[in-house]
């Protein structure tokens, strides 16, 4: 199995994320709409995390959001992972999550984390079943939203 070829997200590339956004309903209700897109990534810009445009070959596979440090925990964060529905079930978001712990690896990293809404049970269990564990259960900022934050050691 060759490797993904991944890259920094560029404006070319909005067109195939609101193509991803489009599909994914629960992805709108909880970040942002096709028409928010460029807003809601200018306000990942303070968090010194990277976008990252996913292809294997020619074809786009999804779209991700990392972060190496977060002022939270001084950890690495996933906060985003999306793929094409054309590609789901085919272990293209496990195979994405094995290249961040590579590289998290090399650079001395011990674990890399992931927090996604409670009740949103399917990205849970995407998550465990890329060998996240559920380390505990966090409120927002506004204590109104329960969050599901796991943890994959490295």
């Amino acid at each position: 199995m060759r490797k993904l070829r991944a890259r920094e997200l560029h404006s070319s590339d909005l067109p195939f994320f609101r193509e991803l956004i489009e599909v994914s309903p629960e992805w709108q209700q909880e970040e942002c709409t096709t028409d928010e897109l460029e807003s809601y990534l200018l306000t990942y810009k303070m968090y010194n995390g990277t976008w990252t445009i996913w292809k294997d070959g020619d074809t786009y596979i999804g779209v991700s959001f990392m972060i190496e440090w977060s002022p939270s925990n001084e950890k690495p964060w996933l906060g985003t992972i999306l793929i094409h529905p054309s590609n789901h079930l085919q272990g293209y978001g496990k195979r994405i999550i094995n290249q961040y712990k590579e590289d998290l690896a090399l650079k001395g990293h011990k674990v890399l984390f992931a927090g996604c809404p409670i009740y949103r049970t399917s990205w849970i269990r995407f998550l465990g079943n890329c060998g996240f564990e559920q380390f505990k259960i966090e409120k927002d900022e506004l204590n109104q939203k329960e969050y599901m934050i796991s943890v994959l050691p490295l």
